[in-house]
């Protein structure tokens, strides 16, 4: 797909959530993110927090990350899992549907943030500052 379309696409799915939060409309947005969320797990887009796992979008994936107390000490583990949007519990979408504004502005300052400390040569820079110029004109960023 084009930046472009992207762009359109995700700004569509945003206002469908905002004007009716649903699990439907939140996993489109979500969806729709995929293509904008930078890489790497310190940059990953999260969207949720339950059980011990944090869901996030990273690098046009959905991961499942687990960070739990090593059996030896005081030692920590991680473990990071790819996942279908479809796999994610509702009860994480629901921190997104009962939020679906605050979410948008989260993922607007992040990207923000991001594309201040990304390469300049990045190859989804391009693509993650025409959002947040979308995202500005829709009164999200």
């Amino acid at each position: 797909m084009s930046e472009d379309t992207d762009v359109e696409d995700a700004v569509a799915a945003l206002r469908r959530a905002l004007s009716e939060p649903s699990e439907g409309n939140v996993v489109n947005l979500l969806e729709a993110l995929l293509p904008f969320a930078p890489p790497g797990l310190e940059w990953g887009i999260e969207f949720s927090y339950l059980a011990g796992i944090t869901y996030m979008l990273e690098d046009g994936k959905v991961l499942a990350v687990r960070v739990s107390r090593d059996e030896f000490g005081p030692f920590m583990q991680t473990s990071v899992a790819s996942v279908g949007l479809e796999a994610v519990p509702s009860q994480a979408l629901k921190q997104v549907v009962d939020d679906v504004g605050g979410f948008a502005h989260r993922v607007a300052k992040h990207l923000r943030s991001w594309l201040e400390r990304a390469p300049p040569n990045h190859p989804k820079r391009g693509r993650v500052a025409k959002l947040l110029e979308a995202l500005e004109k829709e009164g999200v960023a």
